[in-house]
């Protein structure tokens, strides 16, 4: 993953659009690949395009996930500091 910087609030929106953006990119390049299958779905693709979602969703759930534990991050300290 390249050096991404999560400092500001819109350059962690900006992270968890693009990692939405990526994932459905994915699976479209996945689900493409399945109905270009010649040979009509074999086994070996249909276990490849499970694994390549498997993959898909993993780095989805990495890259969204940091913006927005970040973010909750933020906001769970401005409350502690409102409450002071």
């Amino acid at each position: 993953m390249p050096d991404v910087k999560l400092e500001f609030s819109s350059e962690r929106i900006d992270a968890a659009k693009q990692a939405g953006t990526t994932y459905t990119s994915d699976l479209q390049s996945i689900r493409n690949n399945l109905d270009s299958d010649t040979q009509g779905s074999s086994l070996g693709n249909l276990v490849q395009g499970q694994l390549s979602m498997t993959e898909a969703e993993t780095r989805y759930q990495f890259r969204s996930g940091m913006p927005n534990k970040i973010a909750k991050s933020v906001n769970e300290a401005s409350k502690a500091v409102k409450g002071a």
